[in-house]
């Protein structure tokens, strides 16, 4: 197991995905109640009986989007594209469509097109010329996308010390020293993600993709690297972490909604300038559409941590091992701009003795939805999410140091909050709040954390 000063990767990667996901949510059909079957089945009959109305067919159209029948929308918006009256927003409804849908090219004659109708309104317009420039980058054989993020935070509890006054020394109870207690600090940081994708043009869509993790910080009470034993200071660190695979599409005449990317894995970090980790290992991931609203899918990954002998850190390395995860995922839009995230896994690390090895199951839920802006009316939709976690460590064997009779066995709780607020399609700020609680059954793990971050996130 990595030392308790270390943040949990793992979890600031899904953060950084969560908030990407709220900064990429589309801002489009912002009505979010999901009609009634009867509703559509109504208004369907009404088309029947007045084939030639362009508002109730338009109405129709918008329904079938809403209770997420994309391509029902499609077929009855191309419908409307018949009649020489037809509203020039239409294309601009039909790219937009086939962008949810990832038919990209389609997308793009669409936005061509409306772009040439004079009816357009400069809203209208503006919204085609930013759909257009990321549909054109999506077409691209290799694309580059991203984000890159600045921020300062303030916890309570960085090192994750423990909030007990006696701990466990050899099976004996002993004071905790002052020093060791829980104490605030405030660091800045900077976190960068890079996606590339390299479209091989094949008739199973595949393209080789890789990402990027980067992240560095310093903190505000760190104003040296001597990497004393006994310091009780958190640590500066810079990491970096990344993947690359073949996407691809194993069954594209049966199966044309399954994806699978084999990958393999690399990562390393340093600690108050000098090196503390490295991973390298392999995984697999897939990922089925269901259906325009859900999506689910899995990832297994087999890994190897190698922490190297450092004078600040006692047996560093006995924290290294394999480790192998298994995760279970699953998206469902449950409404316009309205996503639900769930994840189930299972971590399972070997470590190089006994006593830092450890398994345990993880849940992760996530909530995103946007909203208008509540300062403006023209500006673009805030994003909040809501998120909660809770996993369990189970470790293989009693830690000699701390009690030969005990084996160690953590729970811990997450709750969270960002919320994003954008100043432009590519800028936005960003403020995140997050509670943890480590319930041990040893003394010398149980802690809580609250961590307050303001930052201002690039997208590119």
């Amino acid at each position: 197991m990595m030392d308790k000063k270390t943040p949990v990767l793992n979890k600031r990667m899904t953060a950084l995905a969560v908030c990407l996901s709220a900064l990429t949510a589309p801002t489009w059909a912002q009505n979010a109640s999901v009609p009634s079957q009867s509703e559509v089945d109504q208004v369907f009959r009404e088309v029947i009986a007045n084939p030639s109305s362009i508002d109730i067919r338009t109405k129709y159209a918008s329904l079938l989007v809403r209770s997420g029948n994309y391509e029902g929308g499609i077929a009855a918006l191309e419908g409307l594209l018949l009649a020489p009256d037809a509203p020039a927003n239409i294309r601009l409804e039909l790219a937009v469509l086939y962008y949810r849908l990832g038919s990209y090219a389609m997308a793009e004659t669409y936005l061509r097109d409306a772009l040439a109708d004079p009816r357009l309104d400069a809203k209208q317009k503006d919204e085609a010329q930013s759909l257009l420039r990321d549909v054109v980058a999506r077409n691209k054989p290799s694309r580059f996308s991203g984000m890159v993020m600045l921020g300062v935070r303030s916890q309570t509890n960085p090192t994750g010390a423990t909030d007990n006054s006696t701990v466990l020394s050899q099976g004996l109870s002993v004071p905790r020293g002052a020093d060791f207690a829980p104490k605030s600090d405030t660091d800045v940081h900077a976190w960068a993600l890079l996606d590339h994708v390299y479209d091989l043009e094949k008739q199973n869509e595949a393209a080789i993709t890789t990402t990027l993790m980067g992240y560095a910080n310093h903190y505000s009470s760190v104003s040296s690297y001597s990497n004393q034993a006994g310091s009780t200071k958190p640590y500066d660190l810079t990491v970096l972490a990344g993947s690359t695979g073949l996407r691809f599409k194993p069954a594209p005449e049966t199966q044309q909604e399954w994806t699978l990317r084999p990958h393999l894995l690399f990562g390393g970090a340093t600690a108050n300038g000098s090196s503390y980790f490295t991973t390298g290992g392999w995984g697999v991931s897939t990922d089925y559409r269901m259906s325009e609203r859900l999506t689910y899918g899995g990832t297994y990954e087999n890994s190897r941590l190698t922490f190297p002998t450092r004078d600040d850190i006692a047996n560093s390395p006995s924290l290294g091992g394999s480790r192998q995860v298994l995760r279970l995922n699953a998206t469902m839009e449950t409404g316009a701009n309205r996503f639900l995230m769930s994840e189930f896994g299972y971590v399972d690390h070997d470590g190089n003795v006994s006593y830092t090895g450890y398994r345990g199951p993880e849940l992760r839920l996530s909530y995103i939805f946007s909203y208008p802006s509540p300062f403006s009316a023209t500006a673009l939709p805030w994003a909040t999410t809501l998120m909660g976690s809770a996993l369990r460590r189970d470790y293989r064997s009693p830690d000699p140091a701390v009690s030969l009779l005990t084996t160690r066995q953590d729970t811990e709780w997450r709750l969270g909050l960002i919320n994003v607020a954008p100043m432009s399609r590519d800028l936005a700020v960003q403020f995140q709040l997050e509670y943890t609680n480590t319930n041990s059954n040893i003394p010398n793990y149980s802690s809580t954390n609250t961590s307050g971050t303001l930052g201002v996130i690039w997208k590119y």
